[in-house]
């Protein structure tokens, strides 16, 4: 894994990732029919408050496709669920943040494909690579996140979670379990293959026009999220209808 540049907000780690990412999708992932493309910023703010699980699920499943190896998804990710970033959303107002919600949303015993896109995240969230030690920037990034899972109190939604929903979703609550009691190499098993992922469309629409891909620090902001930039108002207008399916006006989040 070896170390790696942190922060979303860099914008050498943005022209890399986002070339890297795009020619990996363009090679190993189907295109989603059912789903817009999405930013790294709209997946973490709509899998907090959008009120449709099945969207969520899909947040879910297009984070955990990029994350492998990708501290600076990883570590947005922690400080969105710490509410570290106020001026994007922060935290909702009963308290949670975006990996409490990814915690009910997976002991939640209802659709069980939804259910393996919130299990594959937290797992994908705290896989810790045997290969490198505790010192590897990824995987001090894993061990925090399973420090804050034990802080959110997951083993009672995952003990839920093994007791309901499908035999696959059961596994996965039972690893998950496994790597929070300190299992560091407790392999993820395997699952269905996910369906239906939305592309990534950028690492970091804060700082980005989504439409051109113009880089600049004082962008037109969505008013509702403030999570996607544009650079002029004729690309905010292009890409209203795609920013819209993600940008939920609801801030009290998901119940």
């Amino acid at each position: 894994m070896g170390a790696a540049v942190s922060g979303l907000g860099a914008p050498l780690l943005l022209v890399l990732g986002l070339g890297s990412v795009g020619l990996w999708y363009a090679r190993r992932r189907p295109v989603s029919v059912q789903f817009p493309d999405i930013s790294v910023p709209e997946a973490l703010y709509a899998l907090a408050r959008e009120q449709d699980r099945r969207k969520r699920a899909a947040c879910a499943r297009a984070l955990t496709s990029i994350m492998d190896g990708e501290v600076q998804v990883l570590e947005e990710l922690l400080d969105e669920s710490k509410g570290k970033h106020p001026e994007f959303g922060g935290l909702l107002p009963d308290g949670r943040g975006v990996l409490a919600v990814v915690l009910d949303d997976f002991a939640a015993d209802t659709e069980p494909n939804e259910t393996e896109a919130f299990a594959d995240l937290l797992l994908q969230c705290t896989a810790f690579d045997a290969s490198w030690d505790e010192t590897d920037e990824w995987n001090e990034f894993t061990l925090s996140a399973v420090h804050h899972l034990q802080e959110l109190k997951a083993e009672e939604r995952i003990s839920r979670a093994e007791a309901g929903n499908s035999s696959s979703v059961r596994a996965k609550a039972a690893t998950l379990r496994r790597r929070l009691a300190g299992e560091r190499g407790c392999a993820a098993p395997k699952g269905p293959d996910p369906a239906d992922v939305p592309m990534m469309l950028s690492m970091n629409t804060r700082v980005q026009c989504p439409v051109c891909m113009t880089m600049q620090p004082d962008l037109l902001r969505c008013p509702t999220c403030r999570n996607v930039g544009y650079c002029s108002a004729e690309h905010l207008q292009a890409d209203a209808g795609r920013h819209k399916f993600w940008c939920s006006q609801d801030v009290k989040g998901p119940k």
